[in-house]
């Protein structure tokens, strides 16, 4: 049987990044770093050290790695526009509370903070995760500012009450953005799935508020196009008879502002578009965590909603004002258009008038030229009569050679006007039979 191509590929895509148990205590690093399309330079980072720890390098189609390493975890996630480093630990002691040397580097000599900070990409976040046992007594908010050295705490139960995670979402002075997690009830391989989706809560919060930087960018630009299309609309309401030069100026500041808006578009769709599916995967794992409220702390989606929903706000609100200008510089465009279409009928009609004008004065040319070519034929036609008359006896006959002229100039006038009257029908009717038939 001939096997589609990409069918085990799209099948292991399933797989690519496996959840692991997470038993006992313990914590979770990771080092986001934004690479784009290109993650080569880190990968072959990476791929040093690993093969100077005597381990296979990765591959290159080879999205995901966890590597047991001398008293952690070190996993390797590859990511469309961003690249992460982790490092786990677990199995360790705290019945209550958390274990020893949480969040502190000095005491986590194992772990290669400075060959993570050292990675040749841009950090774009660091978070550290620390997973406890029982939450202390009589927790209160004030201590957990003092644990995760932030501004503000986030927190809630979940898991039907069997834990508790406390957010700083900020950045202490390491440069971490510190979570807490206080299991009571869950087993290891549930807990692996919770901290995974912390983590992913904290990278994709960041991730989708990049489209709010791409936002600031660009609206002072998009709003100076706006006023443009704006006064040329205006314009076209005001005066809908515009002069034929006007229409051109108009339709030429159109074109360019309709190339900025294009312009802006190529240059922000991905960021927007990429906001939005960050924001439905963070919205996901919110929901899937099932969180409570947690007494005396305010909750995560709370404070997400309040912080955040102004920013993502604003990063709709400026692709709908991206589309609808859009539209309306077609819409301008199409009524310039019409205008133009209404400018060559005019010139047309002008052009048609005046060359009526000069087929009616071009009639009028030649039916004199005619009328002297008349005369000047029975001129001379009457010259040839007196020839033949001066030839013949008419004197004899009793006749006088001036009134031999004088009668043959009617009958050679009505000749010479019958024949050119002949040849112009003969010219004429086979162009008057052509145009009846089309």
């Amino acid at each position: 049987m001939q096997e589609y191509a990409l069918r085990r590929v799209l099948s292991d895509e399933l797989h690519a990044r496996a959840f692991h148990d997470f038993e006992g205590a313990g914590r979770f690093i990771r080092f986001v770093y934004l690479v784009g399309s290109d993650d080569g330079k880190v990968v072959a980072y990476v791929n040093k050290f690993l093969s100077g720890a005597g381990i296979a390098p990765i591959d290159a189609g080879e999205k995901f790695r966890r590597q047991e390493m001398d008293g952690y975890a070190l996993r390797i996630e590859r990511h469309t526009e961003f690249l992460s480093i982790s490092f786990v630990e677990k199995g360790l002691r705290a019945k209550n509370g958390l274990p020893a040397n949480s969040f502190d580097e000095a005491g986590l000599q194992h772990l290669p903070f400075s060959w993570a900070r050292s990675a040749p990409a841009p950090l774009f976040h660091a978070i550290w995760v620390e997973v406890g046992g029982n939450p202390p007594r009589g927790l209160a908010q004030p201590r957990m500012l003092e644990i995760l050295e932030s501004r503000a705490v986030a927190s809630n139960k979940f898991s039907d009450d069997a834990a508790q995670v406390h957010f700083a979402f900020d950045i202490d002075q390491a440069g971490f953005s510190r979570v807490v997690i206080f299991n009571q009830e869950i087993e290891s391989s549930r807990m692996g799935r919770v901290v995974q989706r912390v983590v992913e809560v904290e990278t994709y919060r960041l991730l989708a508020l990049l489209g709010l930087a791409t936002v600031k960018e660009y609206s002072s630009r998009l709003g100076m196009i706006e006023d443009v299309v704006s006064t040329l609309t205006n314009d076209l309401a005001e005066q809908i008879k515009l002069p034929d030069g006007q229409v051109q100026a108009l339709l030429s500041i159109l074109s360019s502002q309709a190339a900025e808006v294009e312009d802006i578009y190529s240059k922000t769709a991905y960021r927007l578009a990429a906001t939005t599916a960050y924001l439905n995967i963070l919205t996901s794992r919110l929901d899937r965590m099932q969180m409570t409220g947690l007494p005396g702390f305010q909750g995560v989606r709370g404070f997400l909603d309040r912080r955040m929903a102004p920013a993502m706000q604003s990063c709709s609100a400026f692709s709908e004002r991206l589309a609808s200008l859009s539209r309306r510089i077609s819409r301008a465009g199409e009524l310039l258009r019409t205008q133009t279409e209404l400018v060559i009928q005019r010139q047309n009609r002008d052009l048609l008038q005046s060359m009526d004008e000069r087929a009616k004065h071009q009639l009028r040319i030649q039916q004199m030229v005619e009328r002297l070519s008349i005369a000047a034929v029975t001129y001379y036609g009457v010259g040839l009569v007196g020839y033949i008359a001066v030839s013949l006896p008419i004197a004899e006959w009793g006749l006088s050679l001036t009134y031999i002229k004088a009668a043959s100039v009617p009958a050679i006038a009505v000749a010479v006007w019958l024949t050119m009257r002949q040849v112009k029908d003969v010219v004429v009717r086979p162009a008057r039979r052509d145009e009846d038939a089309s």
